[in-house]
């Protein structure tokens, strides 16, 4: 085979993932083929030359960034650079790590090897410094709700899976056709359809049964549309702010429970002090006046910076949540070492090299009398595991308070909105979304959307929203799920070191 006829089949695989994913198009069944060439590379690219194999996935990989997250550039250059070659670097090391067992283990179908290893790559990027799980495959059925009701069950690591499977299995009937070999191509084209359509058949049928009838409870969801780059942060101040959404939620009738997005009044200040700024006390005061109830984004600090959730209960704040999944460079800093080097040029994209504090436990929202809430930050709605632990810790509904304007009008807000969808599937929660601007509004625990805004826009969205306390099997287990799919990939690394040996 050529390096051209290679370097084409690489590309030809990034552009079937960058065209797969939500929001650049509808076609998201074009996943299933995306992987094909890659598995081509992989069977006949021999252990020596594993250079090769690293450098053409690495291409793959990165026309499937520049594709579906071109967009990132608009909030920060450095970021988006460093998540876009960490994460095909990443990637193409998992696949060029699957030659090697391959080559050793040949009893071990590469489908399994590649996924293995595929899902554990996915797993730490919810953990380590430069946490970014925004491309997990799972994530390519965002807009596909109808296909995917399964995750309450799997999760997006069941998605993942089926992707990297049934790529195989198509590989396999490929080769077989190649070789002439009809008969066993035809068994595998049979066992192919059976991988695609099983799962959506089930699907479907879980998508129809109905849901048993519960308590419910009326929230309202303010989008403010206030100006990230011009208003947000340097354009009004924080009391013109609080006064822009004073005069927004009496436009209106609004529920007792109402929603504001992340940083709704920008101004930092100490929860512990007895004096609030003059922004958040007209805010208080509001609620007090109006027998209202607030969940919301704000600035909070004690010795460090949050970026918090608060929960303001007629003129008091009964409690905090801070962030705890930090977005690398704009909210945390990797490594010590790289903001010495590109300081200037992080700040002029808005990071912040200090960074912000952490919360140390996952912590929900106890509303009167018995109602909880799990309450994501902005970028934490593409982690599972957090989800996960809310529903464990009681929350029968989940909310998201995100500022998406950092974007513009790009795949990037809109996709951030279709993650939510997964969420609602795998935790079976209605989600309530409050968004700067973006798009807000409501979710069903089938990720079907029941009312959304517009970008750019001023809403005020009211909504009834059922509760729920059964916990799904995939969030009663998602901890179990990562310890298994670990210890599998390990006893595979194993395995390559005792071959050696």
């Amino acid at each position: 085979m050529s390096r051209a006829v290679q370097i084409l089949l690489a590309i030809f695989s990034g552009l079937l993932l960058g065209f797969s994913w939500p929001e650049i198009s509808d076609q998201t069944w074009l996943v299933f083929f995306a992987f094909v060439p890659i598995y081509y590379l992989l069977d006949n690219t021999k252990k020596e030359n594993w250079r090769s194999l690293f450098l053409l996935s690495f291409l793959s990989f990165i026309i499937w960034h520049l594709i579906s997250v071109y967009w990132m550039v608009y909030s920060t250059v450095i970021g988006s650079a460093s998540a876009w070659l960490v994460n095909a670097t990443l990637m193409a090391t998992v696949v060029s790590l699957s030659l090697f067992i391959k080559t050793k283990a040949k009893k071990i179908p590469i489908e399994v090897i590649l996924s293995l290893f595929w899902l554990s790559f996915e797993i730490m990027h919810l953990f380590w410094s430069l946490s970014w799980p925004w491309m997990d495959l799972g994530n390519v059925f965002a807009n596909k709700t109808e296909w995917i009701q399964w995750y309450e069950y799997s999760g997006i690591y069941g998605g993942g899976f089926w992707v990297l499977l049934v790529n195989g299995i198509i590989y396999r009937t490929l080769k077989l056709i190649f070789q002439t070999n009809y008969l066993r191509a035809g068994f595998t084209f049979s066992g192919t359809l059976l991988l695609i359509f099983t799962p959506i058949i089930f699907s479907n049928y879980l998508f129809t049964r109905e849901t048993p009838s519960t308590e419910s409870i009326e929230i309202s969801v303010l989008q403010p549309n206030i100006d990230t780059y011009t208003e947000k942060f340097n354009g009004l101040t924080p009391l013109e702010q609080s006064n822009k959404i004073i005069e927004q939620l009496n436009s209106k009738h609004t529920a007792k429970l109402i929603i504001l997005p992340e940083t709704a009044i920008p101004e930092n200040f100490d929860i512990r002090d007895s004096i609030y700024p003059k922004s958040i006390n007209q805010l208080l005061k509001w609620t007090e006046e109006h027998n209202k109830q607030i969940i919301g984004g704000f600035y909070s600090k004690d010795s460090l910076n949050y970026n918090s959730a608060l929960l303001i209960e007629e003129g008091k704040i009964i409690s905090v949540r801070h962030k705890q999944k930090l977005l690398p460079f704009g909210e945390s800093m990797p490594f010590d070492w790289f903001y010495k080097v590109f300081e200037k040029q992080i700040a002029r994209d808005g990071g912040n090299t200090s960074g912000f504090g952490r919360d140390s436990e996952v912590r929900v929202f106890d509303l009167r009398p018995s109602t909880k809430f799990g309450a994501l930050i902005c970028f934490e709605s593409a982690f599972p595991d957090i989800t996960s632990k809310m529903l464990r810790n009681g929350a029968q509904i989940l909310l998201v308070i995100t500022n998406d304007d950092w974007w513009k009008d790009t795949p990037g807000y809109k996709q951030h909105f279709a993650y939510s969808r997964i969420r609602a599937i795998e935790t079976r929660r209605f989600i309530a979304r409050s968004a700067n601007t973006g798009i807000s509004g409501f979710i069903n625990e089938k990720g079907q959307v029941l009312q959304s805004s517009n970008y750019k826009s001023e809403a005020l969205l009211s909504s009834k929203c059922y509760l729920h306390s059964q916990i799904t099997l995939f969030s009663q287990n998602e901890n179990k799920y990562r310890f298994v799919i670990l210890s599998f990939s390990f006893l595979l690394l194993l395995t390559l070191v005792k071959l050696k040996t």
